[in-house]
């Protein structure tokens, strides 16, 4: 150790003292716990940006057509009335939908309300109970009616499919 005389004191050069290398040692430590710490809460943060979910778009609301659900064939429950399918009218529509089901002979199995844009009709209850098998030719009709006061009546559609039930 160098020790000098000055005016104003003893001034220690060369080594530092155990002091003062504790305080620089004690400084680094902080330095990196500070550092873990912002890293830390930058990678949060990129995962919740990452993680959260995005807007979408709103919605085109269709003018000049309507777009229906389409089904090649529908499978139910045998023995029973209530089924777990319900039906869904898309949020771009500008109509409400009534969907109903019917048997190839004509017979009215099940006729849905008026379900709103972008809402889920409830879970169909049929007329009767049909027994196991396959109905081919059953139908799926959409009835389509205007949003306004009078709900008034628009094209509608059918489509043949096969009722498969077990």
């Amino acid at each position: 150790m160098l020790l000098i005389f000055c005016k104003g004191g003893l001034f220690i050069a060369g080594r530092r003292t155990d002091q003062q290398k504790q305080q620089k040692d004690q400084q680094k430590k902080l330095r990196m716990i500070a550092l873990g710490v912002l890293t830390a809460v930058l990678l949060i943060a990129a995962v919740i940006m990452i993680t959260l979910p995005k807007e979408s778009p709103p919605v085109e609301k269709l003018t000049d057509s309507i777009d229906l659900p389409g089904y090649t064939e529908l499978t139910l429950k045998a023995g029973t009335m209530e089924q777990e399918i319900a039906f869904q009218n898309p949020e771009q529509n500008f109509c409400y939908i009534q969907p109903s089901l019917w048997l190839a002979d004509g017979t009215l199995l099940w006729r849905g309300q008026l379900i709103a844009p972008g809402d889920v009709g409830d879970a169909i209850i049929l007329s009767r109970p049909l027994a196991a098998g396959e109905y081919p030719d059953a139908v799926l009709r959409y009835d389509c009616f205007a949003l306004d006061e009078e709900k008034s009546p628009l094209n509608g559609a059918t489509t043949q499919l096969v009722l498969n039930v077990q």
